[in-house]
Parts: structure tokens; C-alpha cells; sequence
């Protein structure tokens, strides 16, 4: 017979409803997009570039890339679940935007509740700080839309620096050790923002020099521990091929030809033209107002984070080395404490509770609004009849020589063509056999002479006519050229071009005897469907959150964060398991190298924690007892 219901019990039991609806609640939320408008593969700009990177990892080694995160995690997931790689990486883009939602909550949440504190916390007490952290995960993971739209290493870095963070609030030993392997697994998923993220952690220790010296050395020992961890995997990838170096967005495109100064104005444009569609009015008042209401090392992080990412802006804008928006799109300090002032607002106007409700939920529902209107927007960017076609190509140039130049025209009537040849050249590597990625290149032709030329548009045929030149003369033989009419909308194919396949046009005139096309496509690249996305996401979140349920639990003592916290630390467990077990000598492709790197990591997880428990330390309960600061 079961002993009386506590009220710690029912607190327990309804955060965890609580946490069940918020993270079904955002799964619909960003599975949505993909069901509606029957979309077969990643959404977003970067969705090809994660597509070619993974696929040229799983040929010759994590080391051919240099954010080795998420195509770690993405071939482990891709050879485990038995799924095609689009529908991976579109999965990938849901299961962590939820997970970021679901970060941000356990690093409010992480507030104690044992015995000693539920008396504080009974009653409107407790329901404003269940509030708290179900906004906060509400606003934090309807904001990831602007890093769900395929920028899946800056998503991935954001989650898992959010729970590195939330482990630091724990402020245990375990948790200390938990923090830096997750911030490690961050920092391989995206190098540069690592050096974001430890001036947030010095920044919040530094706050805390007067008052706690265990927190500074807790967040010094996890700092130095994330950067070991990184520094080593990224030695261990020095073995193998390097990564391929190639321009893959507009900006790169202009630092390569040297126009700094269109560049920086480039950027100051996309800041003023997007911020609203970013960070809405609403929730910066909101956010400052709502500093008051957190506490603890969960403040001073918030602070600090706020601070370097002001600073930020300010040198992004003033010497044009970086787009200013990075920092807006990582700003998940302002949702999370618009979480906060969202609280402090009801409590305001709680003597009318009619006016407190609709104020607040209106005010929710204005930040959200401009998040879907984000999240609604987005679109892959590449197409079935682009991939098509480029399949299509490549049963050419598989039976080419190896190292020969594949040359693909490119061209539009728009006066620069330049993110039309950046998407090109993204598609084309993502279709592409994967031992021919590296042979790829796109070559704009200079501006006709009847229509004016931008000097945006003569340095982009500059530029790549040139990497074109470098390629043939390397590779000392004659390449391999090609017209797809998807990407060359203005040229018609010279009388030397065969017309292979529909909108496909290839020059064999160099060829000494016309080679035949290999019989069926090279390891295509398949596309995916709404069904398939849809059943994807819920197999990716079922195995990352097995993954990591059993580190979470080793660390977290309270059933809402490590449950909330499992996805994310499955997400670590997968990139750095399946980083050193590659360099071991664990293939990532195929089913049975991915499937020995998804049972060891999560199987390691259950395992520590069952030894941790046998050593006869704290064993990890629903209630934490100690007071925040």
C-alpha cells in the first residue's frame, strides 16, 4: 500500500505533465512544417552544405570536415535507425530545436524543490516557478527556428551549451565532470563558437569571485575540461584526409574576391532587415525585466551571456569580421528571461486575474507569432528535379578518372548570380557519388557584354574561374564539363555538350573514346517524404533520448531535468563516442560500426550510473536539497 501523496509528489507528477506537454507540444511545432508542406528533404540554406559534409565524412572520415559534430551524429543515427540521410538531417533540424526548448527549461527548473524549500514553493509559489521554466522552454524552442533552418552545428552547439550550463547550476562534483563533456561535444560541433561560449562561463564566474569561490572553480574545472576534450578530438582528426576548403555561402564567396566592403554592408543590412523577424520587441523589455526574478549562478550566466553577446554585436558591426545576426540567433538569453518577466508581469496585475492572464498570453502568443511566421517561411533549398539531375551527371563522372575536374556552369540573369552559385555548388556536392565530392566545381561566366556588370558579379566569375584553372592544372588532365539547365538558366550548351538526360548536358568531346555512363546511379542521394521526415523525428528523439537518459540520470537528481536533459546528453554522448571509435578504426557507415557506437554510448551511461551508485555515492532523487543562492 502506497504511502500518502505529498506535496512534493504531486509537484513532481504534474512537472513532469508539464515537461511532456512542452516537448510535445514543440515536436508539433517543428515536425509540423515538414508534414504540411510535404517537404523530402533538411529546410534552410545550410541544409545541402550538412547533406555533402555528411556524406564525404562517411567516405573518408570525420576528418574531411571541420565541424565534425553533427555529421558524427548524423551517420551514427543514419546507420543505427536504418533511415536515408535527408530524412536524418531533417530530423535532426526538429529533435534539436526541441531539445533546446526543453534545455532551457531544466536550466530554470533546476530550482530545488525538496522538502526543505517545497514550503516556500506551495501553492502560487510553486505554480509561478512552474511557469517560469515552461515559458522559458516555450520561448526558447520556438526562437531555435531561426537556427532549426539548417544552421544544425550553431543549433547543436546552442543545446548542448545550454545543458552544459544547467549541469554548472547543479553544483555537484558529478555535474561539474557532466558540464565538460558537454561543452567538449559542443565545441566539435562548432569550433568557433566555443570561443563564445567560454567568455560567457568567465564572465559569469567573474561575477561570482566575491561571493562564491566553489562556483568560480566549478566553472573553471568544467571550462578547461570542455577545452581538453575538444583539443583532443580535434588532434585525433588531424589524421586522414583534411577538410575539403570551399566557399559555401554568399559571404565566404565575397571575403574570397576581396569585397570587404560590400560584405560589411551585407551585413549591417541582414541585421536592420531581420531583426524583428529575430528577437521581437516585446521580449527585450521583458527580458530585463525579468532579470529580478532569476537567481544564483543561473543569473550570472544569464548576465554574462547578454554581455558578450551585446559586445558581440558591437565589434561585429564595427569591423565587419562577422555577421552581427550570429549573435542575435544565439541570443537565447532574451527568451528565457522574457520567460522570467513574463512571470513577474502576472504577479503584477495578479489582483485582476483576468487582465494578468490575457496580458501575459497575449504577450506569449505576439513572441511566438513572429517565431512561426519565421518557421513557416522556410523551404529546402535544394529540389528532386536539381538532385535529379545532378544523379543524373554523376553516372558520368563516376566512370571518369579520378581527380578529374567536374565543371559545372552556373549562371542566372540576376546582376551578381552569386547565391545562386553558392546553392549550385552546395546541391551539386550533395548529389554527388561521394568520391567525387572533392572533384566538384561551379564556374560562372563573366557578365554578357550587353547588360551591366557589378563588380560583385566580375569578381564571383573571377573567383571561381580561377579555382577551376588551379583544379585542371593540379589534376593535369583535360575535365570533365557539364550544363544542367537547373542551374544555368541564361546559356544554351554548346554544339560540343551531349544531351544525356533531361536539362543534362556533358562535354566528351576531350575524351578520347565517349566513356559509358555506369549503369545505375553511385550511392544517389535519396530524398525523403513527410511520412518518412515525420517517423524520422520520433526515431531520432526515441534513440538520442536512450542514449542519454542513463548520463542525465548520473548527473541530475531531479526527474524533470535529467528526462528534459537525456536528448541533449544523448546528442554529446553520439558525437563524442562515435568521433572516437572512428579514429579507432569503427567504420560510421553501414549498419553495424553505427549500431556499436550507439550501444556504447548509451550503454556507457547506464553503466557509470549503476557504478556510481555501487561506490555508495548521493544517488540522484526527484528532489534537490540545496538552497539557491
Amino acid at each position: 500500500m502506497s504511502g500518502p501523496r505529498t506535496p512534493g509528489r504531486r509537484g513532481t507528477r504534474t512537472d513532469l505533465v508539464a515537461l511532456g506537454a512542452l516537448a510535445a507540444g514543440l515536436l508539433a511545432w517543428y515536425v509540423g512544417l515538414f508534414v504540411v508542406r510535404e517537404f523530402a528533404f533538411p529546410v534552410g540554406p545550410d541544409g545541402p552544405v550538412y547533406l555533402w559534409w555528411t556524406r564525404l565524412a562517411g567516405h573518408d572520415g570525420l576528418s574531411a570536415v571541420s565541424r565534425p559534430g553533427v555529421p558524427a551524429a548524423a551517420l551514427v543515427l543514419q546507420g543505427t535507425l536504418h533511415l536515408p540521410l535527408s530524412a536524418v538531417l531533417a530530423a535532426l533540424e526538429c529533435v534539436l530545436g526541441v531539445a533546446v526548448g526543453l534545455g532551457a527549461a531544466a536550466l530554470v527548473h533546476h530550482r530545488p524543490t525538496g522538502r526543505k524549500v517545497l514550503a516556500g514553493l506551495e501553492g502560487e509559489n510553486l505554480w509561478m516557478h512552474r511557469a517560469a521554466w515552461l515559458l522559458a522552454g516555450v520561448l526558447a524552442g520556438t526562437f531555435a527556428v531561426h537556427l532549426a533552418a539548417g544552421y544544425l552545428a550553431n543549433l547543436a552547439f546552442a543545446g548542448l551549451f545550454l545543458a552544459a550550463a544547467t549541469a554548472l547550476a547543479l553544483a555537484t562534483s558529478r555535474a561539474t565532470v557532466a558540464a565538460g563533456l558537454l561543452l567538449g561535444a559542443a565545441g566539435l560541433a562548432h569550433p568557433l563558437f566555443l570561443l563564445l561560449g567560454v567568455p560567457i562561463l568567465a564572465v559569469a564566474a567573474a561575477q561570482a569571485w566575491r561571493t562564491d569561490r566553489a562556483e568560480v572553480r566549478r566553472v573553471a574545472t568544467a571550462s578547461a575540461a570542455g577545452c581538453a576534450v575538444f583539443v583532443a578530438g580535434a588532434l585525433a582528426l588531424l589524421a586522414g584526409p583534411g577538410p575539403l576548403s570551399v566557399i559555401t555561402s554568399r559571404d565566404g564567396m565575397l571575403r574570397a574576391a576581396g569585397l570587404t566592403d560590400v560584405l560589411r554592408s551585407a551585413y549591417v543590412n541582414r541585421l536592420v532587415h531581420r531583426w524583428t523577424r529575430y528577437v521581437e520587441w516585446a521580449s527585450i523589455p521583458l527580458a530585463a525585466y525579468g532579470l529580478r526574478g532569476a537567481r544564483g549562478f543561473v543569473r550570472r550566466f544569464l548576465v554574462a551571456w547578454g554581455v558578450v553577446s551585446l559586445g558581440g554585436i558591437v565589434i561585429g558591426l564595427a569591423t565587419g569580421l562577422f555577421p552581427a545576426d550570429r549573435f542575435i540567433t544565439f541570443g537565447f538569453v532574451v527568451p528565457i528571461l522574457a520567460g522570467y518577466g513574463l512571470v513577474r508581469l502576472w504577479r503584477a496585475l495578479a489582483i485582476r486575474r483576468l487582465v494578468a492572464t490575457v496580458v501575459t498570453g497575449g504577450l506569449v502568443v505576439a513572441m511566438t507569432a513572429g517565431a512561426f511566421i519565421a518557421w513557416a517561411r522556410q523551404e529546402p533549398f535544394l529540389s528532386t528535379a536539381e538532385v535529379d539531375s545532378v544523379t543524373a551527371a554523376g553516372r558520368y563522372a563516376s566512370v571518369a578518372p579520378p581527380g578529374t575536374p567536374l565543371l559545372f556552369a552556373v549562371n542566372d540573369r540576376d546582376a551578381t548570380a552569386t547565391f545562386l552559385a553558392t546553392q549550385a555548388a552546395n546541391v551539386i556536392r550533395a548529389a554527388l557519388p561521394p568520391d567525387r565530392i572533392r572533384d566538384a566545381y561551379v564556374v560562372v561566366p563573366p557578365p554578357a557584354a550587353d547588360r551591366a556588370a557589378t563588380m560583385e558579379r566580375i569578381a564571383l566569375a573571377r573567383v571561381t574561374s580561377g579555382d577551376a584553372e588551379m583544379a585542371i592544372r593540379a589534376s593535369g588532365s583535360p575535365p570533365l564539363p557539364f550544363l544542367l539547365t537547373t542551374f544555368d538558366r541564361v546559356d544554351r550548351p554548346p554544339p560540343s555538350m551531349t544531351r544525356v538526360a533531361d536539362g543534362v548536358f556533358v562535354d566528351l568531346s576531350s575524351a578520347d573514346t565517349a566513356p559509358a555512363a555506369s549503369p545505375s546511379p553511385v550511392d544517389p542521394l535519396d530524398p525523403s517524404s513527410p511520412g518518412g521526415i515525420l517517423l524520422a523525428t520520433f526515431a531520432v528523439l526515441s534513440l538520442l533520448f536512450v542514449a542519454g537518459y542513463g548520463w542525465a540520470a548520473a548527473f541530475a537528481p531531479n526527474a524533470v531535468v535529467r528526462l528534459a536533459l537525456a536528448p541533449l546528453c544523448g546528442t554529446a554522448a553520439l558525437v563524442l563516442a562515435g568521433i572516437a571509435l572512428e579514429r579507432l578504426g569503427v567504420p560510421l557507415t553501414g549498419s553495424v560500426g553505427p549500431t556499436v557506437v550507439s550501444a556504447s554510448a548509451g550503454g556507457g551511461g547506464y553503466l557509470v550510473r549503476f557504478l556510481l551508485e555501487r561506490r555508495g555515492g548521493p544517488k540522484p532523487s526527484n528532489e534537490v536539497h540545496n538552497e539557491p543562492r
